[in-house]
Parts: structure tokens; C-alpha cells; sequence
């Protein structure tokens, strides 16, 4: 199987509810096979069953802990892109209530590119792992980014023993388990990334989010 990421050939990891998943050796990147992605239809109509507000409270935390992390180690203020902002964009509004100039990009919901324009920094939340083509798209993502920016990523790190994924709690892992969640991220994914595209780590916990800084 070639791997969306690094186009590397990938073996097969781990099978549960009907579902393939693949391991990159290279990039250390597991993904589902495109065979087992649900239907454009099927995807947005679970997206739209999230609830996802400014009434959710645990929601905005999930939020402020994060531009909490973004303010400490990368842009005070400036220009920021929210990629994939879902149907009701909260993160923009708790953006600009931080100073920041915010827009939006989501390829169900606001599907409009920001063509020519640039960015301080573009932030991803609990989207990485719905990228069917991450290449792509991350390639996309840098492409709009200036000189020196910052790009923050939040997705769920797949389980690692030793630096490796960990096949047993692979297996018992509940994020692998929504069929929107079609591509998985470690440690080693991370490093590839920030070699293959020239940029630097600037801050990663180990649980789900990472910040990245251009040339």
C-alpha cells in the first residue's frame, strides 16, 4: 500500500471494524486505505452531528489551552488561517477576542481558498487526522505561510513504546475507532515532517498538539 504522506510503501499494522490500517516505515505514518474512507455525504453528515460551539464549555477550554501555547512560543498577533474550522467557526471568534486577525478555511463548510494571500500563522484542530491526501494538504497549508510563521497542529498522537508505535495499544486505542479518522501521527511522523519541509519543532507535548516554525 503507498502511503499518502511520503508515498513510501506501507505494511499493514492492525485490522478492527472492518478497517485496514497501514504503518509507514519511512515517515512512521498509519493511515486507512481510501477504500475504507466513508462517502463525501456520509463524512460531512457526521461532522454536522458535532457539537461544536460557544456554548460548549469543554470545547472553548480545549481551545484556550491551546492558544495559551500559541501565544507563549509563537505570533502575539497577526494574520491567522483555521484550517478545517468545521460548520460553526468558534476558534475564529476566540482568535480575534486575542488580538488576532482571524479566517477560516473547511472543505465542507467554507470551501473558498485564500489564494495570494499570506499568513502568520494557519492552525489546525482536530482535523489532521480527516486529511485524505496530507501531502497535499500540508504542502498546501505551507505555501500560504510567511516567512518565519507558525504552523499548529492539534490531532491525537497515535500510542509509542520506545519511540515506535505500540501495536497492543494500537489495538485498544478509541481515536482510531471514528470512521472519519482515516490518518495517524506519532512522534517519528512529526520529525519526518519537520525534515522533509524544512521546518522547525517548536514546541510538542506528547499527547496532541505540536507548533511548527518556517525558514
Amino acid at each position: 500500500m503507498i502511503c499518502p504522506l511520503c508515498a513510501g510503501l506501507a505494511n499493514r499494522f492492525h485490522q478492527s471494524r472492518g478497517r485496514d490500517f497501514f504503518l509507514c516505515p519511512h515517515c512512521q505514518y498509519i493511515f486507512v486505505p481510501s477504500s475504507h474512507h466513508l462517502s463525501p455525504h456520509e463524512e460531512k453528515k457526521r461532522y454536522l452531528e458535532h457539537e461544536n460551539s460557544l456554548d460548549n464549555e469543554g470545547y472553548v477550554r480545549m481551545f484556550t489551552t491551546k492558544l495559551d501555547l500559541l501565544k507563549e512560543h509563537g505570533p502575539k498577533s497577526g494574520a491567522v488561517l483555521d484550517f478545517g474550522c468545521g460548520y460553526e467557526p468558534v476558534l475564529q471568534t476566540l482568535l480575534t477576542r486575542r488580538g488576532y486577525t482571524a479566517s477560516v478555511y473547511d472543505k465542507f463548510f467554507f470551501p473558498e481558498w485564500h489564494t495570494g494571500r499570506r499568513f502568520d500563522i494557519v492552525i489546525s484542530t482536530e482535523t489532521f487526522e480527516h486529511l485524505e491526501c496530507p501531502a497535499i494538504e500540508i504542502d498546501r497549508i505551507l505555501d500560504v505561510l510567511k516567512p518565519g510563521g507558525t504552523l499548529a497542529i492539534m490531532t491525537r498522537f497515535y500510542p509509542e513504546s520506545n519511540g515506535k508505535p505500540d501495536l497492543e495499544k494500537f489495538s485498544g486505542w478509541y481515536y482510531k475507532n471514528d470512521p472519519t479518522h482515516i490518518g495517524f501521527y506519532g512522534h517519528g511522523t512529526l520529525n519526518w515532517l519537520a525534515e522533509t519541509r524544512t521546518i522547525t519543532i517548536i514546541y510538542r507535548d506528547d499527547l496532541d498538539f505540536v507548533l511548527y516554525r518556517t525558514p
